[in-house]
């Protein structure tokens, strides 16, 4: 019941959201926040939990057939969505450093507001702005995320 009022809390946001770039934006700050902030074990283990969560909702999207992302760029998220999620699993059970994940998840973050840039215009386009990969194509024109969870 807890992951379900997750997924609903994500949806709300998403809704709340402009483009969906935004609501993955949130999701994968929040995520990041958690992570880092984490001041015990429990606290950490909640954040490995919902990163697990983040990622496994990324590679169950880029798998749908109404997805509209590149096929190389599917496969990409959904290596590295997998590999998150193991690793996240890995660090529940043992206790590893958690720097890896920010670092992934804040790669996303930046890719996804280049994304975000170019979509708005060249005057909002920021000088920082990354080719890396993006979670938005699904059949809403989004990752699609934020209508399934």
């Amino acid at each position: 019941m807890a992951q379900h009022n997750g997924f609903r809390r994500y949806a709300a946001q998403a809704a709340s959201a402009t483009l969906p770039q935004e609501a993955e934006i949130v999701a994968f700050t929040r995520v990041n926040a958690e992570l880092s902030g984490a001041k015990d074990r429990i606290a950490e283990l909640k954040a490995l939990h919902r990163n697990h969560q983040l990622w496994s909702l990324i590679v169950r999207d880029v798998a749908m057939e109404g997805n509209r992302l590149p096929p190389a760029l599917k496969d990409q998220l959904a290596t590295l969505g997998l590999w998150s999620m193991q690793y996240s699993l890995a660090a529940m059970s043992r206790e590893l450093p958690v720097s890896a994940l920010t670092a992934v998840n804040t790669n996303m973050i930046e890719a996804l507001r280049a994304q975000l840039d170019a979509a708005r215009g060249p005057a909002a386009t920021s000088s920082t702005a990354s080719n890396g990969p993006a979670i938005t194509g699904g059949a809403d024109g989004g990752s699609g995320l934020a209508a399934r969870a």
